[in-house]
């Protein structure tokens, strides 16, 4: 009867680090003492430092590590660990589920979060491998499937195959769609190799399947943010590009309402403007990840994978499509929301004018009717001095020249009003 040895249980734990050194540098001092505590011995690689070992020989041959690794602005946390014993292929799913119960897993929640639209957790894989024993013995679909199921009791939704180094790739996860709303904590990787040997050089490329894993998760990070900014933009800001139907209701606004409004759209343009370019941002992350995931993926260790193969189609025929048209489609809305602003201030600047105008006008005519009026009353005081007992603004000089000034400041009034019609009318 075939038997699995050596299996071995993976997890690449991916985590955006801005903001969030001194805490991954917390949990990643803090490992030793959690792991002693489990009856563990635990020892800092001596050729790396970012590379912890521990091991347990107590109960049974188990050993393993965690390591740690920065991609740009990702950290990524492996575990792995593996019993050096073999295991019936019915008691799979219940040895993958003891290894995963250790205890000692980093649990998802425990790890650092960086938030942006959601939290900095771009997303896991765990890799199940192994030998198989007898040599060269195949592996059942249905064997991979209780495995995935030990990982992930709701059981995957979807899957794809392939072969590497000799052995059967399975992929399974989870999602709203074969490529769409993909559950970031439900990707598995299963590999039962041919024979020892082959299990051994295997481990010579953990590392590569590491950086396709941080490619892959990155992407689908990018791909999910930039589907959520552009629901986002849309659902916020669809008031704002419905009200330029019906932007004749401006002009019955007064300065202040409209000052107030420029106000307004002003701030909004400003947050248009900042969302629209950290959707482009995502494209552009899309795009450059995909690119790194291909020159991987094309190098002689993964040329021929056809699962990873179909994975990089869809990122270039579908996610960076969608990007690029939902940037396109709403960068319309920044110039209408733009117009809209400028129309505003338009408004306010001709408001502004005209009060500016109206004031000039009022002090000019009031100016020219006291003048007119001061003119009036020293000319009739210096022909007819008032008696002395009776008070000033009872004599007819006072009423004389009052009755000037007003009448010099209607004629000015009549004249500027005629000039303003003249103008209009000319236009």
């Amino acid at each position: 009867m075939t038997k699995i040895q050596y299996p071995t249980l993976d997890l690449f734990v991916y985590n955006l680090v801005e903001g969030l050194a001194s805490k991954i540098e917390d949990y990643w001092v803090t490992l030793p003492d959690k792991l002693k505590e489990k009856g563990y011995s635990t020892k800092i690689n001596d050729e790396d430092s970012q590379l912890l070992d521990f091991l347990n020989t107590i109960s049974a041959a188990v050993d393993g590590s965690y390591s740690r690794v920065n991609f740009e602005d990702t950290n990524c946390l492996r575990y792995c660990c593996s019993v050096d014993k073999k295991i019936e292929l019915s008691d799979i799913a219940l040895n993958i589920t003891q290894i995963k119960d250790l205890a000692i897993l980093p649990e998802v929640e425990d790890l650092p979060t960086w938030k942006l639209s959601g939290n900095g957790y771009l997303g896991q894989t765990w890799m199940i491998s192994g030998w198989t024993d007898p040599d060269h013995t195949p592996i059942s679909e249905s064997i991979a499937h209780e495995a995935y199921k030990a990982l992930i009791p709701q059981g995957h939704q979807h899957q794809q195959s392939g072969e590497f180094l000799g052995a059967t790739v399975y992929e399974l996860w989870r999602g709203e769609g074969r490529w769409d709303g993909i559950a970031k904590d439900s990707h598995v990787i299963i590999i039962f190799y041919p024979d020892e040997a082959t299990f051994a050089k295997a481990a010579d490329y953990y590392n590569d399947w590491r950086y396709l894993f941080y490619c892959r998760h990155k992407i689908l990070w990018a791909y999910e943010q930039g589907r959520e900014l552009k629901l986002r933009l849309l659902e916020k800001y669809k008031h704002s590009l419905i009200d330029i139907n019906s932007i004749s209701d401006l002009s019955k606004k007064g300065l202040h309402e409209l000052k107030i409004e420029l106000q307004k759209n002003i701030n909004t343009v400003s947050r248009y403007v900042q969302e629209i370019n950290l959707l482009q941002t995502q494209q552009h992350t899309v795009e450059v990840n995909w690119r790194n995931y291909e020159n991987k993926r094309c190098t002689n260790i993964f040329q021929n994978e056809k699962c990873l193969e179909e994975f990089s189609k869809i990122v270039k025929e579908k996610y960076q499509v969608q990007l690029e048209k939902d940037y396109l489609s709403l960068n319309p809305g920044l110039v209408i929301l733009e117009n809209v602003t400028a129309t505003i201030r338009g408004m306010v600047e001709i408001e502004e004018a005209q009060r500016d105008r109206n004031l000039t006008n009022t002090v000019a005519i009031a100016g020219v009717g006291l003048a007119t009026s001061q003119i009036a009353s020293s000319i009739i005081v210096a022909q007819e001095t008032p008696p002395q007992d009776i008070p000033f603004f009872q004599t007819n000089a006072f009423w004389w020249s009052l009755t000037t000034g007003i009448v010099a400041s209607l004629i000015l009034w009549s004249i500027l009003r005629l000039y303003r019609l003249i103008s209009r009318f000319r236009r």
